[in-house]
């Protein structure tokens, strides 16, 4: 039971930051540092994405022409595939079904000590609001 539990968080978790590297790569990004797990780290260059838990990170390289649209498909769309799995995966795989939920909802929610997915958007946008001010 408890090896189902492990092997489901991490489940959860690769694939979101494989939803991450995705979008980065699709978008012509450079991936800098993948971390999963205190096991399995790639270092290419350090910017700062997104740890979703603890000791879960990808971090990249922004295009210049990037608007905000394409960043916020790098920072949410990981979220929206976890609420996805969360609400049609199937009862049989209940532990990845509550992770999933459980990871999209604090994902999206802007919360700056955990430097969420939302955080991050947020401040992406508090950036450009105060840009055309000034």
């Amino acid at each position: 039971m408890i090896l189902e539990i492990y092997k489901s968080w991490v489940i959860v978790l690769v694939l979101h930051e494989l939803v991450h590297i995705f979008f980065v790569l699709l978008l012509n990004g450079k991936i800098g540092k993948v971390v999963i797990g205190n096991f399995f780290f790639l270092n290419i260059k350090k910017v700062a994405i997104s740890p979703i838990v603890i000791n879960c990170s990808v971090s990249y390289e922004e295009d210049s022409n990037w608007g905000l649209g394409k960043q916020a498909l790098i920072l949410l769309m990981p979220a929206v595939i976890n609420l996805t799995m969360g609400i049609w995966i199937g009862f049989d795989f209940i532990f990845i079904k509550i992770f999933s939920l459980f990871i999209a909802i604090n994902s999206l929610l802007p919360i700056p000590y955990l430097q969420t997915d939302g955080y991050l958007m947020f401040k992406e946008i508090q950036k450009r609001v105060v840009f055309k001010k000034n």
